[in-house]
Order: C-alpha cells, then structure tokens, then sequence
C-alpha cells in the first residue's frame, strides 16, 4: 500500500513513519509487546495538502514568518483549513481496508488510539515530544477519520508553534514546510495500570537508576500531568526499591461508555492510597527498561500500559535532558 504501513511488518524510516511511528517498528521487531496497529505514513499528509482546495492557501501560510503575538492566530487559521478540506479518496480507501482488517482480526468491540508521529519527532536536532496531539477510544472508522484530520492539525497548534519558534530563535533553521507527519493507529488498551518508565533518574541526573510514575487506568492524566502519580526509584542493577512515594493520584481517566473518548472520574479512596503497582509489575518494567535502553542505545523515556497482566509498551524516545 503506498500510505499505510502495518506495524510489527515493517521497516523503520524516521522520514515515512515519523520518530514515534518508526521507534514503535523497532520495538515490535524486538519482539517487545505494542498494540497491533498500522501507520498512515508522511506520503498521506503531504497528499492531503496537495490536493486540498485550500493548498495554496496552507503553503503560503506555512511559508511565511510569525511573531509569537501572532501564534494563536495563525494556529487557528491553518487548522480551519485542514480541518475543512476533504481526505482524498486514494487516502481514504486504504484506511478503510487497513481498519477492516485489523477489526476483523481484533473483534467487534475493539477501539482505537490514533496518535501523531512527527518526522522530526526525537530526532537528533529536534525533541518535538508532546507537541501533536493523541485522540483514544476511536469507536469506528468515522471517528479514526476525524482524529486523522486533527492529528494533521496539531502539528500546528500554538503550542507546537511556540516550540518552533524558540527552536529558530536558538538558531536552528526550520521551517513549517519542513514538517510532515504519520499517524499511527493502534488497538486502544484499556489498562488496569499505566504510566511512564525512565530508564535514567532524570531529578538527581542518575543513570544507576529508574524512575517509574504509575496510576490506576489510563495514563494520559500522568503524560499532561493532570495528576500526582506514584513516584517509585529502582535500583537499576539490582532492581531494589530505593524510594516510593504514593501519589494523590486524585482523578481516574476511563474510557468513555457513552461516546468515543476518555473522561475523568474521581479515584477512589482506597485506589488513592495503595500503589498502583506491585512488585511483579516493577520486575517486568524494569526488565523492559532495559531491553530498551540497549537495543535503542541510550536512556528512555517508555510510556506503558499493563492490561490483564501484559506490559505494553505505547511509545519510547530518548532522554535528552540528562547533565553529563
């Protein structure tokens, strides 16, 4: 298929799949547990704005330079086209056939997670992590297309162009023109746990340590920082516990019964005051850091999810902001 790669059937490419898409290729390669899914590679996005009756338009929006007065404007406007033009047809029938497949091969009462993976996304230049936006609980192939379209639309946000903006005031030279991105879409796990693993303790600067912020069900609250997590330090030789602190942990985010998206309930207490993770769960992290941390050749930063026992690793980059 020429805008549709599966992922554990791939080959990584940063510029195609964008850095999450391609490190999530690697990873399924190790033989490492991620979500089944498939990406909508840098080839869709850049069709999309070919052929869009607002190209001319979004080029020469993209092309132009912007004050940080005029950032929220200019998000907007790029976003308004995007979002009102049409995926084309080629575009479209892929994803129908990829969604269909991997339905069929999932069952009927499966959702999606649909998330941005930018080409300068964890490059060696650029982070970009937390810049484009993720859209969970994808129902069906409509929603997948809407979140498709928003995805598109993040890499714009003003949040994105303010990064943009500070990075070539540091004296890099980027253009928005130069920004393409995949989407990935995956199985949407439904944890019991999830949270984030960094294989370097990235508050005392310790590369003999992890560091583990975990939470009950999804853990986009612990990603935007919408909660206090539990804090767990691992030895990362030996594997023992040298400090925990049980976080507040004071909302729960579950997938939404009613409609195709997550929402916030209040946790309850007693969740709230016991860890969200018991030692198997720290012994199969650990272990996953790393495998990690090795085959990628460097400290991670590991977003996971446990769903009926399975560790599942969501996305992997990089720490860059260790002091050597």
């Amino acid at each position: 298929m020429e805008y549709v790669g599966v992922i554990h059937n791939n080959i990584s490419d940063d510029d195609l799949y964008g850095g999450k898409g391609s490190k999530l290729i690697k990873i399924a390669q190790l033989g490492i547990n991620v979500p089944p899914g498939f990406i909508l590679n840098t080839k869709s996005y850049n069709t999309f704005i070919k052929e869009s009756k607002f190209q001319n338009k979004i080029l020469s929006t993209l092309s132009c330079d912007y004050s940080k007065d005029e950032v929220i404007t200019l998000s907007k406007r790029i976003s308004d086209y995007i979002l009102n033009s049409e995926v084309p047809k080629t575009i479209k029938i892929e994803l129908k056939g990829a969604y269909q497949q991997l339905s069929e091969r999932l069952g009927a009462k499966v959702s999606f997670a649909v998330r941005s993976s930018a080409n300068i996304e964890d490059s060696d230049q650029y982070s970009f992590a937390g810049q484009a936006e993720s859209f969970l609980n994808n129902r069906n192939l409509q929603d997948i297309m809407n979140s498709l379209k928003k995805c598109w639309a993040s890499l714009f946000s003003p949040h994105a162009l303010l990064y943009i903006l500070h990075m070539r005031n540091k004296g890099m030279k980027i253009s928005l023109l130069d920004i393409e991105i995949a989407v990935i879409v995956q199985k949407m796990i439904v944890p019991e746990c999830s949270g984030v693993l960094f294989t370097a303790n990235v508050i005392n600067n310790n590369p003999n340590q992890m560091m583990i912020n975990s939470t009950w069900g999804l853990g986009d609250v612990v990603t935007n920082n919408i909660i206090n997590p539990d804090l767990i330090i691992l030895n990362k030789i030996n594997g023992k516990i040298i400090n925990s602190v049980i976080g507040e942990k004071e909302q729960l985010s579950i997938v939404n019964p009613d409609g195709s998206s997550t929402k916030l309930i209040a946790m309850d207490e007693h969740l709230r005051n016991q860890y969200s993770l018991n030692a198997q769960q720290l012994k199969k992290l650990r272990l996953l850091g790393l495998q990690l941390e090795k085959s990628l050749k460097g400290p991670q930063d590991i977003e996971w999810a446990i769903e009926n026992d399975v560790v599942y690793t969501l996305q992997s980059r990089s720490i860059t902001t260790l002091h050597k």
